[in-house]
């Protein structure tokens, strides 16, 4: 079974948005629970974000700047989120989870002209503020004191210009959206996505999981994450649909009230979530009869979690598949064809293929390779790093890292990782980020980190600690050493002190080696 190909206009990323503002003005665009049921129009979030691109331009952003936006899901996030490109800048979306190393990262890497944050966040920075000082402009979003040099959000907001530079750009060379990833190896880089890129999967999506202006999302995914940025926030307003939009979904018991005051047609989650509704005692008990499918992404999900949810609520469950570099999605289980175990089939202009990753030749179904993809929402590259892009870009060909199968049909099955990333929490974590700041320790010679399989978290980080030979120093230590300024979902889980690293002959970590052969020694967490 192949998708029928669509064509794909030659716009830009608000396009969506104004055609949604033009066709739905007065629809409900998003409810907005933690704001005491707030609800904003089409023709409210296409206004308001064009009175945001003017008064940014008004603040000094000219075409092509990269503006960081650091919030927590919101209708303020959508406004910053549109206002940025209708003002000609590029989003730099940063994780709510980032400790103060991190955002410092980002914010060099992408070098940042300005920063649209959270008033909690701006001030958990504390010792890494000084990454601010490259900022050109720092714009606040919360009732509280302005921190020194801020302007606020809402004062941006009272403005009568609107404007926007979107308009008229080539969106295959624009680009659009400047996130983070690991790619296969090594430290974060930022991903170049362009408004073609967006735009395409936006459309792609919207076919293969048949979204309309009918339907409702509740949308709990973070929209700095590229799962949800494209396919909960994007997706929504590409429909003229309306979402419920959430900044997380615990207590369960609040978030599954959610799902009961407003009946959601659709639902785009992840495997934890999953498997947290499985254990639930309320999910058997409710109606979830509106509920046409659950779509989970952002990591595997365990076949006999996608069968049992079916069997407890009645809907169906399936399974895709993307990449930050590919924007993201690039497979999906077809609605009433879905194999279970399986991500399915490529959306539709994507094509994909099994490589034996040592030669680059293709293999025949079914065996095991590399899984490839090409088609219009794969990135343009990584951000000022030719290397990576290289590496990872091979004749117009995505490499996505991961280990697959495909069956007669044309369905893939993820089967390992060839990559080093660390999938935890449907989170991206890179061994090499941890292994930077654990030899930065004085009393630590060498380390590495790998994944170890958690039966809720899919995986946690683990290091393999080689002490200085006259250090005395606890894995307690280590993991709180490690821990500081980065995000909670990196933290080392264990720890263990060995006499030495296994690497190749050119220095490589033989990551592999460690997880086969070498057993806990002095370990903690």
């Amino acid at each position: 079974m192949k998708r029928s190909p669509i064509t794909v206009p030659s716009e830009p990323l608000t396009f969506p948005l104004r055609q949604a503002a033009r066709q739905f003005p007065d629809k409900v665009a998003v409810i907005s629970p933690e704001a005491d049921g707030k609800e904003t129009t089409y023709r409210q979030l296409e206004e308001q974000s064009s009175i945001l691109a003017a008064s940014l331009v008004d603040l000094g952003v000219a075409p092509g700047d990269r503006v960081a936006l650091w919030m927590k899901n919101g209708v303020e996030y959508i406004l910053s989120f549109y206002g940025i490109l209708k003002a000609g800048a590029v989003v730099v979306p940063i994780s709510t989870h980032y400790g103060h190393r991190e955002v410092s990262h980002q914010l060099t890497m992408t070098e940042a002209r300005g920063l649209l944050a959270q008033e909690g966040l701006i001030g958990s920075l504390g010792d890494g503020a000084s990454a601010l000082k490259t900022l050109r402009f720092v714009v606040s979003e919360g009732g509280g004191d302005l921190p020194p040099g801020a302007v606020s959000f809402s004062s941006l907001m009272r403005g009568s210009t609107r404007l926007d530079r979107s308009i008229g750009i080539d969106p295959e060379q624009t680009l659009a959206v400047l996130p983070s990833s690991s790619g296969t190896t090594g430290l974060p880089k930022g991903v170049m996505l362009t408004h073609a890129n967006l735009l395409s999967n936006l459309y792609q999506i919207i076919q293969a999981h048949e979204v309309s202006d009918g339907d409702l999302f509740i949308n709990q995914l973070p929209f700095f994450h590229i799962y949800g940025m494209t396919v909960l926030m994007g997706a929504a307003i590409m429909a003229g649909a309306t979402q419920v939009v959430a900044s997380r979904f615990r207590p369960l018991e609040d978030f599954l009230h959610l799902f009961e005051t407003f009946r959601p047609t659709l639902f785009f989650t992840v495997p934890l979530i999953i498997q947290e509704f499985c254990h639930h005692p309320r999910v058997p008990n409710m109606d979830w009869r509106r509920l046409r499918y659950i779509n989970t992404g952002g990591a595997p999900l365990a076949p006999d979690l996608q069968e049992r949810l079916t069997r407890i609520t009645g809907v169906p469950v399936m399974q895709g598949y993307g990449l930050t570099e590919s924007s993201p999605t690039t497979h999906v289980n077809p609605i009433g064809r879905i194999k279970v175990g399986t991500i399915g089939l490529p959306l539709a202009n994507t094509e994909d293929k099994i490589v034996d990753p040592l030669t680059g030749e293709e293999v025949p179904s079914p065996e095991v390779g590399e899984l490839w993809i090409r088609g219009p929402q794969v990135m343009k590259g990584y951000y000022r790093d030719p290397e990576a892009t290289a590496r990872t870009l091979v004749g117009g060909w995505l490499r996505t890292g991961d280990l697959a199968m495909k069956d007669d049909e044309g369905y893939v099955t993820i089967v390992d990782r060839l990559k080093e990333l660390i999938k935890t929490k449907g989170y991206q974590v890179a061994p090499a980020e941890i292994e930077h700041i654990l030899v930065g320790h004085p009393d630590i010679q060498d380390a590495a980190v790998i994944g170890e399989p958690h039966p809720d978290f899919g995986e946690v980080p683990v290091a393999y600690v080689v002490p200085r030979p006259w250090a005395v120093i606890s894995p307690e230590a280590i993991i709180e050493y490690a821990a500081d300024g980065m995000a909670k979902y990196k933290r080392l889980a264990r720890v263990v002190i060995v006499d030495a690293i296994p690497r190749s002959p050119s220095g490589k970590i033989l990551r592999r080696v460690l997880k086969e052969t070498l057993s806990p020694g002095s370990s903690s967490g």
